[in-house]
């Protein structure tokens, strides 16, 4: 029987030997850090991007807490959907700010604007974006305004969302700044690593000292910020290179498969792909759909898998940022509570930190009803047919309805 697995990550021939001739420079040259391909995978990433600026960093969190600190934001609060990985909230109170969650829409997955506005308050600093599933909502205007309106700043969490624009604006530019991942499931991976773009110039180099320990170069690298070992190494820049070089390749044939999901599913029963908002074009990331609320998640994908050998990837996501333990020990300022249950926050009583958060309705529905199929480059159209049929026997013969 065809198997279809959760990911594969299609390093070629040709890619093994660029990569192998990329390393044994790195090892020639002795500059194993912040070299010449640390330099280019950046500069090529600007490009692709089309930001002033790029800062290639350890990881997609470190890149969203570099961003804060070089905003110069500390002590304050910062408006995260729940619908995102906990890491964007993390990266928050890692900076020493208070995480305050809002609400998702169910038809982009992105903010709900409206509940934004309602959680704005007088110490709110920044409100961040993430752009789940490589959809860019069009509420992203409103939120910008929103923002500008308040003073407040607008950061995008990009991690999903290489090569997904609105209107031709790539992701990561349509706030001060935005982080992206390089972690093995994204669109384009270096392993670990992450990069911030922004069209900012005081960002970009308090973002530039911050990942190197805080060293300023117009000090004669003396230490003036309160940085920290957010570089990435010359070996992972070589693989940050190579799929630069291929990002066009690895786009299309991302976008080859979602075409062929849609047209599939145009008349199939029992499930619904998410449309891509008018003016955006997506990473395709994720390829999302929402299956009728009769049948249970759990279900298609056990049968998917044992029966059909087909593993569907992991949703974005299950389990909304709000209800995770962490906050039974720890409060939305990132203070751990006490075993008798006191909390040790410096801005206590003040902040109501310890007041624990609820009632996310969007991002409950949307947590709840919808799967992510395959999608990563390599898939051929047997693939695809087989993923297609198996869906439909599994949602119209194995687990029929009525």
């Amino acid at each position: 029987m065809r198997q279809v697995p959760i990911i594969r990550i299609p390093f070629g021939e040709s890619d093994v030997q660029t990569l192998h001739e990329g390393w044994v420079r790195v090892m020639e040259s002795g500059f194993l850090t912040l070299g010449s391909y640390t330099s280019r995978f950046e500069e090529m990433f600007r490009e692709f991007t089309g930001a002033k600026y790029a800062v290639a960093v350890s990881s997609g969190t470190s890149a969203l807490e570099v961003i804060i600190r070089s905003l110069g934001i500390e002590g304050r609060s910062i408006i995260v959907p729940t619908n995102t990985f906990l890491a964007s909230a993390l990266a928050v109170a890692h900076a020493g700010n208070k995480v305050i969650f809002a609400d998702s829409d169910p038809e982009t997955m992105g903010l709900d604007a409206g509940d934004v506005a309602r959680k704005i308050d007088d110490d709110t600093a920044a409100v961040m974006a993430v752009h789940i599933g490589g959809i860019i909502s069009p509420a992203i205007d409103d939120i910008r305004d929103l923002c500008a309106r308040r003073g407040i700043h607008l950061i995008e969490d990009c991690a999903h969302a290489h090569g997904s624009t609105l209107q031709g604006r790539h992701a990561g530019l349509l706030g001060i700044a935005g982080g992206f991942s390089f972690f093995p499931t994204k669109t384009l991976t270096t392993g670990e690593g992450g990069m911030i773009i922004t069209d900012n110039e005081a960002v970009y180099r308090s973002a530039s000292m911050l990942r190197n320990q805080g060293k300023n170069p117009n000090l004669g690298n003396k230490i003036s910020e309160m940085g920290h070992n957010w570089r990435i190494s010359e070996f992972t820049a070589v693989l940050g290179v190579q799929q630069m070089e291929k990002a066009p390749e690895i786009l299309a044939d991302r976008g080859r498969i979602a075409d062929f999901y849609n047209a599939a599913f145009q008349e199939f029963q029992g499930i619904g792909p998410i449309s891509l908002p008018p003016g955006t074009t997506s990473s395709h990331y994720k390829y999302i759909a929402y299956l009728d609320p009769a049948y249970d998640r759990g279900e298609v994908k056990r049968v998917m898998r044992e029966k059909y050998a087909v593993s569907l990837p992991g949703e974005v996501y299950t389990d909304l940022c709000h209800n995770e333990p962490i906050w039974d020990a720890h409060t939305y300022c990132g203070k751990r509570r006490t075993e008798s249950g006191q909390i040790q926050c410096n801005r206590w009583p003040q902040c109501g930190c310890g007041t624990r958060q609820e009632s996310f309705p969007g991002a409950e529905h949307l947590s709840k009803h919808h799967v992510c199929l395959p999608m990563y480059p390599g898939l051929d159209h047997e693939d695809l047919e087989h993923v297609v049929e198996s869906l439909d026997r599994t949602l119209h013969e194995d687990l029929k309805q009525g």
